[in-house]
């Protein structure tokens, strides 16, 4: 059996940053990906995003929820990075460290060294702001290269305005001192092309980790009660590795819980039920599942230029040219151009909500289809939601999907604030900056204005922004899956460190907390082992 000192299993958002802050020590490392290297045209194009995202077999794990009555009997895409650099190849690129309170709040919840002035340092040592920004808050000097847009179109500039002149402040820096308001949105990029955490962290440990890519993990290997290594199939063989110091869980929020349960860690009359053997029961793994489901209001545009006409023809054509020629343009274009982090009613320690703008428009129910006519769409995604989900095993064979159940807006209070959403976006439009630019809202349209009505909207066209967590919650009660170092409970050498630790999801997109987990994973895995 082949051996290393640190094996990281998942080569995506966090992996990557573990497997590369190890390496740097001088540590073996070996990093696992069940995907191909990162050598995709599309996935370094920023604009390219879309394609990954629709593709569902391209470089993305390509997974369907369940059915669900709440969200009328539909099956929703969950595209996952399914390459090097994992989600963080194919989102889009939003930086959003999430409000201080976030991380305050794990601390107040039994999460020791995770609160917001203790996880501030890794942010600012993971990222090399572009712009510079205020150095309390912001790095340079990090792998991870962050900046503003390149190219904003003026509908952007027009939706800042209106929004200000609907009460929310103007925030130079939503990532800085003070989030709530509203910004335009930073990316992260190298360059005029996407920066990933495999073209960034990874890229920068060159020659200091041993990278193995179509090597998916099947289980984890156990000596007693001690994880000594994994399993894994790489170009039809099965392999063994083994780790003589750690074994890392880096496979998101939905590879990570499976990984557990097909290894025997998980609840154990579901395990034993497909004939898994436990090797230990535990009833949270796979639970706490926490999603960001969002609603759309759209508006078809006259007399300024949106995303649109850009994507057609001649226009299209000078765009590419652009792109390679200056690295500006509409290739440059992240999802969202601009942000509103706004509180739905008073009383609220911080915002719940996140309104995501964009100047383009998209065909019903199918984000990132762009429709011929000009348009802007704003997203509404509430950021706390209570709603809570699964994923669970369907089967031994690892290779089979896991069944994902988000049971998106069972909670009331997560249908009244999308309504409330709904209602914020629609004040903000119609603010005389950007309602002059107005057709008509052809989503979800004027006739839809009672609660009720909203809510069978929601029900009917709501869908996620890719942002899973919570399913190996991290915390210090003994229901928790790891602990505030993320040692898995019970086990010994086996930690957890991705999107899933998180107790409840932060305020905005979780890249920029999931590659934070990953920074302060590898330093607290090094402290240990000193």
């Amino acid at each position: 059996m082949e051996e290393t000192d640190y094996l990281v299993i998942g080569g995506g958002s966090a992996g990557c940053v573990v497997a590369a802050r190890l390496g740097e020590s001088g540590a073996r490392v070996t990093l696992l990906e069940a995907g191909p290297k990162d050598r995709h045209p599309w996935i370094h194009i920023p604009a390219g995003m879309i394609k990954l995202l629709q593709n569902q077999k391209l470089v993305n794990w390509g997974y369907t929820t369940e059915a669900e009555a709440a969200t009328q009997g539909r099956e929703i895409r969950w595209p996952r990075g399914r390459t090097l650099g994992g989600s963080s190849s194919i989102n889009g690129m939003l930086y959003v460290r999430g409000n201080p309170a976030d991380f305050d709040i794990w601390a107040q919840m039994g999460c020791r060294g995770w609160s917001y002035d203790e996880v501030l340092p890794f942010f600012r040592r993971s990222e090399h702001y572009v712009q510079g920004g205020d150095p309390a808050y912001r790095g340079r000097g990090g792998p991870l290269q962050v900046e503003d847009y390149r190219t904003i179109l003026p509908l952007t500039h027009r939706f800042i305005e209106a929004a200000q002149q609907a009460g929310h402040p103007f925030r130079r820096d939503l990532n800085g001192q003070e989030q709530e308001g509203v910004g335009y949105s930073q990316m992260t990029r190298i360059g005029r092309w996407r920066g990933s955490t495999a073209r960034t962290f990874l890229a920068r440990a060159r020659g200091k980790v041993r990278v193995e890519t179509e090597a998916q993990a099947s289980r984890l290997l156990f000596d007693g009660r001690r994880c000594i290594g994994a399993e894994y199939r790489q170009h039809g063989a099965l392999k063994r590795i083994r780790a003589r110091r750690e074994v890392i869980l880096s496979g998101g929020a939905v590879n990570s819980p499976h990984l557990l349960q097909l290894s025997g860690l998980g609840p154990a009359a579901h395990l034993q039920g497909l004939g898994i053997e436990v090797v230990q029961d535990m009833p949270q793994v796979g639970a706490n599942l926490q999603d960001h489901y969002v609603s759309r209001v759209q508006h078809r545009v006259k007399d300024s230029l949106s995303t649109n006409q850009l994507a057609h023809g001649l226009r299209l054509a000078g765009e590419v040219a652009r792109f390679f020629a200056l690295g500006r343009g509409a290739l440059t274009f992240g999802v969202t151009t601009a942000q509103v982090f706004a509180r739905s009613r008073e009383g609220l320690a911080s915002p719940d909500l996140q309104l995501l703008f964009t100047p383009a428009s998209y065909a019903l129910g199918q984000f990132g289809v762009l429709e011929t006519a000009p348009g802007m769409t704003c997203a509404i995604c509430p950021v706390k939601p209570d709603s809570r989900g699964t994923v669970m095993a369907t089967s031994p064979d690892p290779f089979a999907r896991p069944a994902i159940r988000p049971n998106y807006l069972s909670a009331p209070g997560d249908q009244r604030l999308l309504a409330e959403g709904i209602r914020m976006v629609r004040r903000i439009f119609a603010q005389p900056a950007i309602a002059r630019h107005s057709v008509e809202e052809t989503l979800p349209g004027p006739g839809v204005a009672s609660e009720a009505e909203m809510l069978a909207f929601n029900r009917q066209y709501g869908t996620t922004i890719y942002h899973p967590v919570g399913t190996c919650r991290m915390g210090e009660d003994p229901a928790s899956v790891v602990d505030s170092r993320l040692r898995l409970r019970g086990i010994a050498g086996l930690r957890v460190a991705d999107a899933s630790v998180m107790p409840t999801l932060t305020t905005g997109n979780t890249n920029a907390p999931t590659i934070m987990i990953g920074e302060k994973a590898a330093a607290m895995i090094l402290e240990d082992a000193a």
